[in-house]
């Protein structure tokens, strides 16, 4: 997103939040502004002297999963879950919205990727070690217990999402197994040397392989990636409920084409993947019925 594009208020009150925490930024700091514009982060030097990140967040009331889940997340997640610390929150209200302040400290580590989604031309070099830090990581975060009410995603919306994937006609579409997930795990929240998970908003409970299906969707323009992420993750992808966590997150990746660049790039990618497990899952179920006969 271009700063044309930015909401209008977002870089005063990042700048709002500098003052109140008393903190320095270098000259011509550049912001980074999140997905959809309701984010703008940039680095900052606190008042020891020290590194620090700030982001501020956007929204029309103060509740909600999305206002709740950093301090949460930097409450709950234990070391097995690398991810950086919450150094300082700041809230407030103004012109009618609500806005939060989060300090973490400075990541150490290289983003994969600065957009969500990957392409065959710049696929990320990570080591056999990093694909196992990132496998503890995961179980790390699906151990973790979920307060009341923080949901990634609903039954509810499970059950609409033939709206998005033609096709789904006679599937099955309940999650019979459920686990904590970060909810965002795609390549733009993975650092390397070290390892981190970071952009913890969104965490909560949700079917069982999501965030394997997320991270292997946002793949899938990187062939090599995305059969490593199979590998990988192939135990929670593999079978009934790694599909349905897979056709869910190319729901949501076809419903959100329309609103932005990474989504629509990403499009055609998940339809046809998702063609491709409704095949799986009719063969396997026309198996059965002739099994049965």
């Amino acid at each position: 997103m271009n700063s044309s594009s930015r909401p209008a208020d977002l870089t005063g009150r990042w700048h709002q939040a500098v003052r109140y925490f008393r903190m320095s930024v270098p000259a011509h700091t550049p912001l980074r502004p999140g997905l959809g514009g309701r984010t703008l982060g940039g680095p900052v030097t606190t008042t020891e002297g020290g590194p620090a990140w700030l982001r501020v967040m956007s929204s029309p009331r103060p509740e909600g999963k999305l206002w709740d889940g950093a301090v949460l997340a930097d409450d709950l997640l234990d070391d097995a879950v690398p991810h950086p610390a919450l150094l300082a929150v700041h809230t407030w209200q103004d012109a009618g919205a609500a806005f939060q302040a989060h300090v973490w400290e400075q990541l150490t580590g290289s983003v994969l990727s600065p957009t969500p989604d990957l392409t065959s031309a710049s696929p990320p070099a990570v080591t056999a070690g990093w694909w196992r830090d990132l496998r503890a990581g995961t179980a790390g975060i699906r151990r973790t217990p979920v307060p009341p009410g923080r949901e990634v995603v609903t039954q509810a919306y499970i059950g609409r999402i033939h709206r998005f994937v033609p096709g789904l006609a006679g599937v099955e579409l309940t999650a019979r197994r459920w686990e904590t997930a970060h909810g965002d795990l795609h390549w733009a929240n993975l650092t390397r040397d070290p390892f981190q998970i970071i952009d913890w908003e969104g965490w909560g409970a949700a079917p069982e392989g999501y965030d394997a299906a997320v991270l292997h969707a946002y793949a899938l323009p990187a062939p090599g990636i995305a059969a490593k992420v199979r590998e990988v993750f192939a135990d929670v992808l593999t079978g009934e409920t790694g599909r349905l966590a897979e056709l869910v997150v190319a729901a949501q990746v076809i419903q959100a084409a329309d609103r932005d660049e990474p989504h629509a790039r990403l499009r055609p990618h998940v339809r046809r993947h998702a063609a491709r497990l409704i095949q799986h899952i009719q063969r396997s179920a026309s198996a059965r019925h002739s099994t049965r006969r």
